[in-house]
């Protein structure tokens, strides 16, 4: 986890933002869409021959969408990539993969387990369930987590501080639900877009090692999950952290009104320590976690 903080403040370095969870097309300088912040920091991993090999397909217009991968690249994509596996966990690597496949079928996700999501915030939050896409603003307003959907943060713009708010966190853990054992983790390669992203990415509403299916941080450490936080700390975090997700869980940020719910309850003093953790610049304190 360390290592992959190390390589996120190196991207920031490089880029002056933090990468976006996740790449949108209508700003990407090379309009791909859905390719994971993993996908993005690879280079600063050590790990630029998979990037170069995803970037420099037979096709040209296979990089611009992970589900469009050829052959060759996908078998380099589905390999283990050590530095994104927790050894506790006992999901098999590619089982994510399949289970996101089996969940979405008109998704094809091709890629190994990774056990480090980013943190999107305390609400999950898609586009368009109502018949209308998200507008990038709304895209982005929606996204209080350190890694915000479609542009990236800078850390100036976390200002409830860099050592008081997560970076990542672990992706695992049992399920409240036997049959979602799979899902806990994610997959590296990403593929959710502008939408759903819950393949590298968590929230803060599910209290941590809540089993959830929908994305909540969990691990198969004893008594709780580690975090990095975005001033590359990598800490322990109980599971009996202080948590209260005020009153909604996730919604559609195509609706203005969903939005102007979500940013009151932002600032709500009822949230939890562990939901202000997970929030850049919501202006509420925080004690000893």
């Amino acid at each position: 986890m360390k290592q992959v903080a190390l390589a996120l403040h190196n991207y920031h370095d490089a880029n002056k933002v933090l990468p976006p969870s996740a790449t949108d097309s209508r700003v990407d300088r090379q309009a791909r869409e859905g390719w994971s912040w993993i996908f993005l920091v690879l280079p600063f991993m050590e790990r630029n021959e998979l990037f170069d090999a995803c970037m420099n397909q037979s096709a040209a217009w296979r990089k611009t969408n992970p589900q469009w991968m050829d052959t060759a690249t996908a078998a380099l994509a589905r390999a283990p990539i050590p530095p994104l596996i927790c050894p506790t966990d006992t999901v098999a690597v590619l089982a994510p993969e399949a289970k996101y496949n089996s969940l979405n079928t008109w998704n094809t996700y091709t890629a190994s387990k990774t056990n480090y999501a980013a943190n999107g915030g305390y609400l999950e939050n898609w586009c368009g369930s109502s018949g209308s896409p998200c507008s990038l603003d709304q895209n982005m307003r929606a996204s209080t987590g350190a890694m915000r959907k479609s542009k990236g943060v800078n850390f100036k713009d976390i200002t409830d501080g860099i050592s008081k708010t997560f970076l990542i966190g672990e992706a695992g853990g049992l399920p409240a639900v036997a049959s979602d054992a799979d899902r806990m983790p994610g997959i590296w390669v990403g593929g959710g877009g502008q939408g759903y992203q819950s393949d590298c990415v968590r929230y803060s509403a599910n209290k941590l090692n809540s089993g959830a299916s929908e994305p909540a941080f969990g691990s198969f450490h004893p008594g709780g999950a580690n975090f990095a936080l975005v001033d590359g700390s990598v800490r322990f975090v109980s599971d009996t952290v202080n948590s209260n997700s005020a009153n909604i869980w996730g919604y559609d940020a195509s609706d203005e009104s969903k939005i102007a719910k979500a940013q009151s309850e932002l600032v709500n003093p009822s949230r939890g320590v562990y939901q202000r953790l997970s929030t850049r610049a919501d202006g509420l304190t925080i004690g000893d976690f």
